[in-house]
């Protein structure tokens, strides 16, 4: 990320913190047209906002961004399905841009480079709860 998408995020970050509760509502409404698992839509997009508001500021500090990703998706509340940029990034970013009326193409594209980035992250195997913990094979 560069630090201009770095700026973006953070600028558009405070405004949609702002706006917390249309955010839940647009993010719930969202989850709840998908065929996801037994979750509830509205807990799945409480987790994941505060999720964002706990990790958006880590983006400057990748170092610190991995441990706190990996605390975070150990708290991820759907045991069946994995949070990924597919489902949860792109509904972030969906309800963002109805709850934003400042949302423009290049805040999406920062938003866009932030959940590859956490994504990354919480795909690392080393890093997350959802990964094979014995990737060579071994048992035990």
């Amino acid at each position: 990320m560069t630090p201009d998408d770095l700026a973006l995020v953070d600028r558009s970050w405070r405004e949609l913190r702002l706006q917390r509760e249309q955010l839940v509502a647009e993010l719930s409404r969202h989850f709840s047209s998908l065929s996801l698992t037994a979750l509830p839509a509205e807990s799945r997009a409480e987790f994941l906002v505060g999720a964002v508001d706990e990790l958006v500021g880590l983006l400057h500090a990748p170092s610190h961004l991995a441990t706190c990703a990996r605390a975070v998706g150990e708290r991820w509340p759907d045991p069946l399905k994995a949070p990924s940029y597919a489902i949860e990034g792109r509904g972030f970013m969906a309800a963002a841009s109805t709850c934003s009326p400042a949302w423009s193409d290049a805040i999406e594209r920062a938003w866009r480079q932030a959940w590859l980035l956490l994504s990354d992250v919480l795909a690392a195997e080393t890093l997350s709860p959802f990964g094979d913990p014995n990737p060579d094979g071994a048992f035990g």
